[in-house]
């Protein structure tokens, strides 16, 4: 089955190269997402990172068996081309916003939404069966395959990218209403919705059985790698702050430690 990693939200953060030099023999390598929005690190050293990740995955493409997928975050979605609203996120650099959107645009196509590898639905907040079904996904028989949840997502993104912005309130069909903020609602989308609306919306859907989800967004001290909250169905892995990154070998799943330097 090979060998993949799965590296958390990335904030401006250099400590991928230290992940990747140290698992060259993994065949896939996934980034959830959030390349941008640091506190503490300046917008142009963030903007260099990026790039430096866009070629790192060009190059290790250049051999067909090396794959790299790199996730779109809610901190990244808003300098995409195209959405409409901007600004309200936290960390927003207002600064570097045209530098960030040109970066996407030239960069467009290295960019996703979600990626299956195996049975593991990676996006950076994740998959809610309430949003999948506020658009009447799981009415279509064609779609309910394994890659048709990731090849939906991420063409809904490349054509309709404004479908992922946050939705504080009422859900998209009016049947539910939230004044919550920070994106614990079922129907959020998968750059928003945190860890207990996402368990708890899919607790008895085909999302929970058929697929286990890996996600960041939310930051966590550490991987939960036995599963004693999440019954092994989720992994959440926005843990770089602690140096924590996932490994999934031959379908078992354990934890790397990286050395994380504070950006001075």
């Amino acid at each position: 089955m090979g060998k993949t990693i799965y590296i958390g939200d990335i904030h401006g953060r250099d400590v991928w190269k230290q992940i990747v030099h140290e698992n060259d023999d993994a065949d896939n390598i996934v980034f959830i997402g959030d390349y941008f929005d640091s506190f503490d690190i300046p917008g142009i050293v963030q903007l260099s990172n990026a790039k430096e990740i866009v070629e790192f995955k060009k190059f290790r493409e250049l051999d067909p068996s090396k794959k790299v997928y790199l996730l779109i975050g809610n901190h990244d979605h808003h300098y995409y081309p195209g959405v409409k609203e901007r600004g309200s996120t936290s960390g927003f650099n207002a600064n570097m916003m045209y530098q960030f959107e040109e970066f996407f645009r030239e960069n467009a196509e290295h960019f996703q939404m979600a990626v299956l590898i195996g049975n593991c639905l990676c996006t950076h907040a994740g998959v809610s069966s309430k949003y999948m079904d506020d658009f009447g996904y799981w009415t279509f028989d064609e779609h309910k395959d394994e890659s048709g949840v990731a090849d939906w997502l991420n063409d809904l993104f490349k054509y309709q990218p404004n479908k992922f912005l946050f939705t504080a309130g009422y859900d998209m069909n009016n049947t539910g209403f939230s004044a919550n903020g920070y994106g614990d609602d079922e129907w959020q989308n998968p750059l928003w919705i945190r860890p207990r609306s996402l368990q708890s919306v899919n607790k008895n859907s085909d999302l929970k059985k058929n697929y286990i989800q890996i996600v960041g967004h939310t930051q966590q001290d550490t991987i939960d790698i036995k599963g004693k909250s999440t019954g092994g169905r989720y992994y959440y892995i926005d843990t770089l702050p602690s140096g924590e990154y996932l490994i999934e070998e031959d379908g078992e799943f354990r934890i790397g430690y990286c050395v994380i330097v504070k950006y001075i």
